[in-house]
């Protein structure tokens, strides 16, 4: 009797072993590949229409694997990211339930899921520095088809983004968005570079500056100036706290870069056309103002807390956007949108949950002072071009950038407890 018990307790044991190889072998491999996937997915979505494409199935398998390790061992993460994301989703939940369109919402709900689920998985895979090590290894290989496309349109401007010539956007859908990932990837060397948690040998330092170089051009030409500006953001903060010549290459970098005559008309058109009227031509932060200031003027105050449920700004736009244009217009700021479609309710759950990740990060900084800094002002970073972008939207960027917080907030929180 005990030796069948003892045969069936190893079978099952084997089987959630098996389980848990080939869900982190899947959850890696939809990792590593997704920043190449959505020429693939808008092509297969042109042919089966707006309906339940592959990546929405991508989506949810992440959400699924995320849900299976919980429910295996709920106390490994519950008191970690519940707090923090459990507010935020749960406002979102149920700003879906009278939102204006039905299947709009549900699709950027399930999306926020997905967010979270990529934050959740790390803190079943990453039980040391080797595995932190693969993690952010993932992120770097991901970024491999993206930036040979980025430079295979450098050399043909036939292939850049359809609307600006001028501008790259690689294997993604918009130059932002492009851009933001390459944010990401380059702080992620950064962090490799000058980390305490991690080491490489001379010779993978020297690729990795090599390969930072060639991301950073990538970064150059898809003329995103809010990313620029979160990069500089990035490495000024990082030599104000450690190594002060890191100051002065993010001043020289914007001055070589100012040599180019593309990019001086680029930041120059954030000066011009600033007063214009409504009905004239204005420069694209004017044109954000406005539409931010029409939207929240718009709004009846029986819906502040709450707002008119998600992604309907862009469904509104066109009852309060005063300019001429399309009919409808995302919101083109994070804050703006939450307070709109989910109320003060939706924008301090938000926050919240970025404090609780700024929170968590900074209980490690004695462990690894120049990581945390890293780690932190990337975070910063994503705040502060949350304020002229879409950046709920991008989600190839946001699965890169929660992963990458989960895995440093698992291998320090381990470390943590073994000290």
């Amino acid at each position: 009797m005990d030796r069948a018990y003892d045969d069936d307790h190893t079978a099952r044991t084997e089987d959630r072993y098996r389980f848990a190889q080939f869900a982190a072998r899947l959850f890696f491999l939809a990792l590593v590949t997704r920043a190449a996937c959505d020429p693939i997915f808008d092509a297969l979505k042109s042919v089966t229409g707006e309906g339940m494409g592959l990546g929405a199935m991508v989506n949810g398998l992440m959400t699924i694997i995320a849900a299976c390790y919980v429910l295996r061992r709920p106390g490994a993460i519950i008191p970690v990211v519940a707090p923090i994301w459990a507010p935020f989703l749960l406002i979102a939940a149920v700003s879906v339930t009278f939102a204006p369109s039905f299947s709009h919402a549900i699709r950027l709900c399930l999306v926020q899921f997905s967010y979270c689920a990529v934050f959740a998985v790390p803190f079943y895979l990453v039980r040391s520095r080797h595995a932190l090590r693969q993690s952010l290894f993932a992120i770097l290989w991901s970024s491999v088809v993206p930036a040979c496309w980025g430079m295979f349109q450098i050399a043909v401007p036939s292939a850049r983004f359809e609307d600006d010539a001028s501008r790259i956007h690689a294997t993604f859908s918009h130059p932002n968005i492009f851009a933001f990932y390459l944010t990401l990837v380059i702080s992620t060397i950064l962090y490799m570079q000058k980390s305490m948690a991690i080491r490489t040998s001379p010779v993978l330092r020297v690729y990795l500056w090599l390969y930072m170089l060639v991301l950073t051009t990538l970064l150059v030409y898809t003329k995103t100036r809010s990313a620029w500006g979160g990069m500089l953001m990035v490495f000024c903060l990082y030599g104000l706290f450690f190594q002060r010549r890191y100051l002065f290459y993010a001043l020289l970098v914007p001055a070589v870069l100012l040599l180019d005559a593309d990019v001086r008309a680029r930041l120059a058109d954030l000066g011009s056309n600033n007063d214009t009227p409504i009905d004239g031509n204005v420069n694209s932060y004017t044109w954000r103002v406005i539409l931010w200031t029409a939207g929240l003027n718009w709004m009846d105050g029986s819906h502040q807390i709450l707002g008119y449920g998600l992604d309907s700004f862009k469904i509104h736009s066109a009852k309060f956007f005063p300019l001429e244009g399309r009919d409808t217009w995302d919101p083109h700021n994070v804050y703006v949108q939450l307070l709109f479609e989910t109320g003060v309710a939706g924008l301090v759950s938000y926050l919240w949950l970025f404090s609780g990740l700024l929170y968590r990060l900074g209980k490690f900084f004695k462990h690894d002072p120049p990581g945390i800094i890293i780690l932190i002002a990337m975070t910063l970073c994503y705040l502060v071009t949350s304020w002229t972008d879409n950046m709920l939207y991008y989600l190839s960027f946001n699965w890169y950038f929660w992963f990458l917080m989960g895995a440093v907030c698992a291998a320090y929180r381990r470390r943590h407890d073994q000290v």
